[in-house]
């Protein structure tokens, strides 16, 4: 069946990567980003993730206007400050929180009663997830709550499936202007069929790390649709 796909955070990299394949497979996708992706066949709407949550509500409220009947959300978007926690202002912590895990919230709330069928989420994590790190504190507790979102919604039975992946450094323009060594990080266009092999089959719920140096898929936990640990070997 050809669905109706949001990609937050679709416009480069990933995400963008993610919205090539699911145009040419047919479906009608609508990526959000900070600008329109040269990519034919996509429907872009704007969506302002800012420091401010009353204006990041209305944003999704009227995105959810322009693009509707969304049978499965993809989030990707990702916004990170480095800084040991005294050391980032206040508006930026803000921000991380809106973009990491506000947003996602808020769309699975209003989306997950707008369709006859289950809603489909695939949340893009990161490393940081499970990895601490004294310089992204926030970035951190942010992608490891969004983690744990995925894990809690699979819980409600009127969600459908929910992948949450967590690559490590992937090699895209989220590194521009900083001094990380992008020389031995993933390439997108790898991760996005490991992230569409990964969606597909029979699941309810699918936890998996998409690491580096090699490049593998560690699979951690796959239940089935009575939260049943499904072997994944």
């Amino acid at each position: 069946m050809k669905k109706n796909i949001l990609i937050v955070g679709g416009s480069s990299g990933l995400g963008l990567e993610l919205a090539k394949y699911y145009v040419s497979d047919g479906h009608t996708v609508c990526v959000t980003g900070r600008r329109k992706p040269a990519l034919n066949g996509v429907q872009f709407e704007s969506l302002d993730i800012t420091d401010d949550s009353s204006a990041v509500s209305d944003s999704i409220d009227s995105l959810l206007t322009r693009f509707t009947r969304i049978n499965t959300l993809i989030y990707v978007a990702g916004f990170r400050q480095r800084g040991t926690i005294d050391e980032i202002d206040d508006a930026a912590i803000a921000t991380m929180i809106n973009v990491g895990l506000q947003t996602p919230a808020l769309l699975i709330q209003r989306l997950k009663n707008t369709l006859p069928t289950p809603l489909k989420v695939m949340l893009v994590t990161s490393s940081s997830q499970y990895t601490p790190r004294e310089n992204e504190p926030v970035y951190c507790a942010v992608k490891a709550g969004l983690g744990m979102l995925g894990a809690a919604i699979v819980r409600d039975k009127a969600i459908g499936k929910v992948l949450v992946a967590a690559p490590s450094g992937i090699n895209t323009n989220f590194w521009a202007g900083s001094n990380e060594d992008t020389s031995t990080m993933l390439d997108a266009k790898w991760v996005s069929d490991a992230i569409v092999e990964l969606s597909s089959g029979a699941f309810k719920y699918k936890y998996a790390k998409i690491l580096r140096n090699p490049a593998r898929i560690e699979i951690q936990e796959t239940l089935d649709n009575d939260l049943n640990p499904i072997n994944s070997m």
